[in-house]
């Protein structure tokens, strides 16, 4: 349970409730995702009992709301700051089509309305607090605010520089026994090239399953994985 003498991570930033006034809208409601009830959620929820969580790369919110739910039924009091701009990736331009996902009205897309809309049909305003910042200026402002998080969730870019600068943004932003959570690991090249090359620079093992990679602030932390089967994957 949340310790309630503890200020919420809400307060210490000092962000308004995104639920306060909010108006529900089922017609928004989308609860599709990539690799959003992963093993390794579960895993790390019941091993490291996160108080705060921080998400970079939101999207709908389905890893938000999986690891909210989750974290309710262990009864871990955990909070959850999910960054993104819900602006879309560099694929909803360059690919032809995609732009149609971001929902743009009068040319600006509408994402956010999405992601909104599935946090409150879950009934989980009270664990995930949206932050809409691109993930350099909320790493550079979380760090000013002394913000230390128990687990933190890298699932942004899927480009090499911005994806290794994102591992080193939030490194400093993870507490001393804190476990981060690297998404598309064997999926897509760019990403894995830059979860290895973080791993190295900070001298850190990474245990990996198909489409997560996990790395640990503590070095002598460390997992027993067990190969269950073979199955076939698209690496991009």
């Amino acid at each position: 349970m949340k310790d309630v003498n503890t200020p919420s991570i809400r307060d210490t930033l000092g962000l308004e409730d995104a639920f306060a006034t909010y108006v529900f809208d089922e017609s928004r409601v989308d609860l599709s995702g990539w690799n959003s009830t992963h093993a390794f959620f579960r895993a790390l929820l019941e091993e490291f009992k996160p108080k705060l969580i921080l998400e970079l790369g939101v999207w709908k919110g389905m890893s938000s709301l999986h690891m909210a739910v989750q974290s309710k039924k262990l009864g871990l009091g955990t909070e959850i700051v999910a960054i993104d701009t819900w602006l879309g990736s560099s694929a909803h331009l360059s690919s032809k089509g995609r732009r149609a996902e971001l929902s743009p009205r009068n040319g600006y897309p509408t994402l956010y309305e999405t992601f909104l809309a599935n946090v409150h049909s879950k009934g989980m305003q009270d664990v995930i607090i949206p932050l809409p910042m691109d993930g350099n200026s909320a790493a550079y402002a979380l760090k000013r605010l002394g913000v230390k998080a128990d687990m933190i969730h890298i699932d942004a870019s899927h480009e090499y520089d911005a994806c290794l600068n994102d591992f080193r943004n939030y490194w400093d932003l993870l507490a001393d026994d804190g476990v981060m959570l690297c998404d598309d690991y064997g999926i897509w090249a760019e990403v894995s090239r830059a979860v290895c090359q973080f791993a190295a620079e900070v001298n850190r093992p990474v245990w990996t399953s198909m489409a997560k990679a996990i790395i640990c602030k503590d070095p002598s932390v460390g997992f027993d994985l067990t190969l269950t089967k073979r199955r076939k994957i698209k690496v991009l």
